[in-house]
């Protein structure tokens, strides 16, 4: 056998050279398919060349040279039969890559087409499987339903022959051909039948032998029996032909070689402006290539194996075949496996993404990820995919394109979703800082915050969005609507603010150390009131003045205006009731009307203190400035204007405006009693109550009749003081024990110590802690004392003991029969001799 080790190892590799030197066994004698086929086409490079490619097969009896036909014309290695045997050598069906080692360098000069792969066919009429005909029609199918041109072999003694012309081959060609487009009659691949006549010596001209052929062809056409719809069909239809003749290659080798290197170059890719068809419907292919596109069979090189053995396992099992089912089916199997891969180059760009969604964060660079992760897996899935059948393969595209979108729709809402909220967060945030700086204008600020926000959140909804795919419209119009409110909201809650900073200035003005309402307490009559009356609408209109122009900064409207004015007028009459109930308490005036009255009473006309001296008109006085007090309390009792009408309180703060809720009062939710508080509650306008005045009256009646008992105590305490000449005779008489102090150095050191240390106290303010410490030690050295004379008191006397002892002891000897005779003492202690009893 010889081999292609050569002719393949300088164009595809060490591996085809290798492994595939003789090319591959598609098919092997009992009828595997072989499942080296891509391995084999990625080795020669053809598996990535999408429609580039060719595939030819050759028919013909066996042991009629198709293999070294093949072998010359396409520079392959099939094996050969040996010249010394006559027996079959190609089983199955071999595949191989067409090379040419002596192609011309000329780019102007025809050249062999690129990717060619041959198939060379086992023979027919082969004697190893004898009537056996089940492999030659199935071999027949597959080659038909996988090649652009159909080389046939045939001898030229042959031609006019049944069987040696291989009509029965051809029979079962034309047969199987009409099965494949069955089902689908509006599809029909075209083939080229490529009759090449072997050992034309040239006696019979080629045309001759021609139309011998295609007389025999048609016949064969006709006694068809053809599947409805194609009965009036030709054999043009399917077929093409061309012919082509060759020397003998025994009896003239050199021509063979030439004549089969012409032949060669017919094997190239031409376009069908230049097809050239003769009078009979013969390709003319002298001048022109052979590969017309109307015969390609549109299988991308990728998935040519898949298809090839899907091919042949139907046709193995016998199944009714058509091609363009098998076409749908090869592109859906192909556009899966590259949807596989699609979805892998999309998993690397997305996923470390999707795995981020659960912090609910605006992802940055996502918008450009999404769109290069799509764009890269849905063009890598045109190109690979769209050679196939175009209605799967749109199908496939479509389908991919809403499975990639449909996760890429999942960051898209989250993506927006955390952009809302973050806009919605910035905008908050923005306006509260620039609200704190001074003289920021609200509106101006909303305004430009709002655009800005909405700018960046527009961007970034943008650079995530799909063409046709996504809209961020609605979620758009949900920020923009949430930023008007939340923009209400923050000049609500900032003119609260203001309210309470107007009510606040209020406050500090009604309670004004120079010219507030305790300063007006302290002159009662009867234009108090008129005066804090004056303080109170002087104070509220040049709030609202103020207020008004701060509003118009947060552009609030004329309604919200009315309403805050409203609230500000009732909060601050609230707020002024509630310093009037503060400083009308009954200790407060009791202090502020015994002010009035010590004025009058303990202090002359020119504000001296009043020393009462025995005669003099305590009584009177004290009647006079009692009276000038209790005319004042009737003034503090209702607050009424100069002309002792109640001010216009109701008219001034107005009528509730339309949507204002009204604030209800602390006795009205507590007591659930009218409050006083209210502008419109008929006790507004009462201070002090008869009850609280009655008690008022008692409480100064008591403490002005102290004053006068003092005052009365005073004029007694002065009438019975020391007199003066009691101080003269204490010098007198004590002016001895005063020298004798002076002139004893012990006593007067005693006295300067004394002195010192007085000083010293004084001085440093020690008298306290000297009492304090003092007291104590006192107090500590008492209670020593008593418990000392306790347990003196307690402990018993030692003649009492000795009389114990005694009387103990004499009752001892007498139990015990002794006698002790005892002596008589004289008054001075002398014996006087012993009793009579002893």
């Amino acid at each position: 056998m010889a081999t292609n080790g050569v002719n393949g190892s300088a164009t595809n590799g060490d591996d085809y050279e290798g492994e595939f030197g003789h090319g591959i066994q598609v098919i092997d004698e009992n009828k595997e398919f072989t499942s080296t086929m891509p391995e084999y086409l990625t080795s020669t490079n053809v598996l990535q060349a999408g429609f580039s490619y060719h595939l030819i097969s050759v028919f013909g009896s066996q042991s009629t040279g198709k293999s070294t036909l093949l072998n010359h014309l396409f520079n392959t290695a099939f094996p050969v039969m040996s010249e010394s045997r006559r027996q079959q050598t190609t089983k199955g069906i071999w595949m191989s890559l067409a090379t040419d080692p002596n192609a011309s360098s000329n780019p102007d000069e025809p050249h062999l087409g690129k990717n060619i792969l041959v198939m060379d066919v086992e023979g027919t009429d082969g004697r190893e499987r004898g009537e056996d005909q089940d492999f030659e029609r199935k071999s027949a199918l597959f080659a038909i339903a996988t090649s652009e041109v159909l080389i046939v072999n045939i001898w030229e003694h042959q031609v006019g022959l049944y069987q040696g012309a291989n009509m029965g081959l051809l029979k079962t060609v034309f047969e199987v051909n009409l099965q494949l487009f069955q089902k689908d009659k509006s599809t029909v691949h075209r083939s080229l039948l490529f009759f090449v006549i072997r050992d034309h010596i040239g006696h019979t001209p080629l045309e001759n032998l021609k139309n011998t052929l295609l007389a025999d062809l048609n016949n064969i056409w006709h006694g068809l029996s053809k599947p409805p719809g194609l009965e009036t069909s030709t054999i043009s239809d399917f077929f093409d032909f061309t012919f082509a003749t060759l020397p003998h290659k025994l009896l003239q080798p050199d021509q063979f070689k030439l004549e089969t290197q012409r032949l060669k170059l017919r094997f190239r890719e031409e376009s069908p402006t230049n097809a050239n068809y003769s009078a009979d419907g013969v390709l003319d292919t002298s001048k022109t290539g052979v590969f017309l596109p109307a015969y390609h069979r549109r299988i991308p090189a990728d998935g040519l194996p898949h298809y090839a053995g899907n091919i042949w396992r139907m046709i193995t099992e016998n199944k009714d075949l058509d091609l363009p089912t098998q076409q749908e089916l090869l592109a859906q199997y192909r556009c899966d496996e590259i949807s596989v891969v699609c979805v892998e180059l999309f998993d690397e760009v997305i996923t470390p993404f999707e795995a981020a969604l659960s912090q609910k964060i605006v992802q940055s660079d996502l918008g450009p990820a999404m769109k290069t992760a799509l764009d890269t897996s849905l063009i890598k899935f045109k190109e690979e995919a769209g050679r196939y059948h175009k209605v799967v393969y749109k199908r496939k595209l479509e389908d991919l394109e809403k499975k990639l979108q449909a996760r890429l729709k999942v960051l898209y809402v989250a993506q927006l979703t955390a952009a809302h909220k973050n806009a919605i967060a910035v905008f908050a945030d923005t306006i509260q800082k620039g609200i704190k700086r001074s003289g920021a204008d609200f509106a101006s600020l909303v305004t430009e915050t709002r655009a800005t926000v909405l700018a960046d959140f527009t961007t970034e909804a943008e650079s995530c969005s799909l063409e046709g795919a996504f809209s961020y419209t609605d979620e758009l119009h949900a920020v923009e609507k949430e930023l008007d409110e939340g923009a209400t909201r923050l000049r609500g809650e900032e003119m609260t603010r203001l309210l309470a900073r107007m009510e606040k200035s209020l406050r500090t003005k009604f309670t004004s150390e120079d010219d507030g309402v305790a300063y007006m307490f302290k002159t009662i009559s009867p234009s108090l009131y008129p005066r804090i009356w004056n303080l109170f609408t002087t104070g509220v209109t040049d709030q609202i003045s103020l207020f008004t122009q701060r509003s118009t900064a947060l552009n609030a409207t004329s309604e919200e205006n009315e309403q805050a004015v409203y609230k500000l007028k009732k909060r601050a009459w609230k707020v002024l009731r509630m310093i009037l109930d503060e400083e009308t308490k009954e200790q407060s005036l009791i202090t502020r009307l015994m002010g009035y009255f010590d004025k009058d009473f303990r202090y002359d006309d020119q504000g001296v203190p009043r020393v009462w001296k025995a005669g003099e008109d305590i009584e009177g006085t004290f009647a006079k400035s009692k009276e000038t007090v209790m005319k004042l309390i009737p003034n503090l009792a209702t607050f009424q204007l100069e002309d002792s009408t109640k001010p216009p309180l109701a008219t001034f703060i107005g009528d509730a405006p339309e949507g204002v809720e009204e604030e209800v009062g602390v006795a009205a939710e507590e007591d659930e009693e009218e409050d006083v508080a209210s502008p419109t509650s008929t006790k507004t306008f009462t201070i002090l109550t008869p009850g609280r005045i009655t008690s008022l009256t008692e409480s100064f009646n008591r403490q002005a009749d102290q004053a006068f008992v003092d005052a009365k105590r005073g004029t007694i305490s002065s009438v019975s003081q020391i007199p003066v000449w009691f101080y003269g005779l204490l010098v007198i008489l004590g002016w001895n024990e005063f020298w004798a102090v002076i002139r004893n150095p012990l006593y007067f050191m005693m006295l300067l110590l004394a002195a010192v240390g007085a000083y010293a106290a004084h001085t440093l303010n020690l008298w306290g802690p000297i009492l304090t410490v003092g007291g104590a030690t006192g107090r500590q050295a008492l209670e020593v004392g008593k418990e000392k004379l306790r347990e003196f008191l307690e402990m018993p006397q030692p003649g009492h003991q000795g009389a114990h002892a005694f009387s103990s002891g004499n009752s001892t000897s007498s139990t015990q029969g002794e006698s002790i005779r005892m002596r008589n003492l004289t008054s001075e202690g002398k014996n006087n001799g012993f009793d009579d009893d002893d």
